[in-house]
């Protein structure tokens, strides 16, 4: 996806209003480790050493294509909350071959 379509879509209204309604029905907690997150304006009484950045994944992967498809963009139903820990592992999985591994916040490779 171009990085302007997806800057626009991040950007707009919409999509910060659902990102925000899926954190507060999940209790600002990652919808896989259930470990709290943080998010700018609704948990900002975390603790600096306790905030996970979070990240509202989509389910079926934006695409030049459906970016502005609100059936797949803006559904809830196609989007949970999760840590960018838990993100980078939907996403690069397949560069993990050992389970004492895992990836800190800044997504960098770690030992469990």
């Amino acid at each position: 996806m171009s990085y302007g379509v997806r800057k626009s879509f991040y950007n707009s209204k919409a999509w910060k209003q659902v990102k925000n309604n899926i954190w507060i029905k999940q209790h600002l907690l990652c919808n896989r480790c259930h470990k709290p997150v943080y998010v700018n304006g609704l948990s900002d009484y975390l603790p600096k050493e306790k905030r996970r950045t979070g990240i509202v994944h989509h389910k079926i992967y934006l695409d030049n294509e459906n970016v502005y498809d609100d059936a797949i963009a803006l559904n809830e139903n196609n989007l949970e909350g999760i840590c960018k820990e838990c993100h980078e592992l939907e996403h690069h999985q397949d560069q993990v071959t050992r389970s004492e591994y895992t990836f800190d916040e800044q997504g960098n490779l770690i030992l469990r």
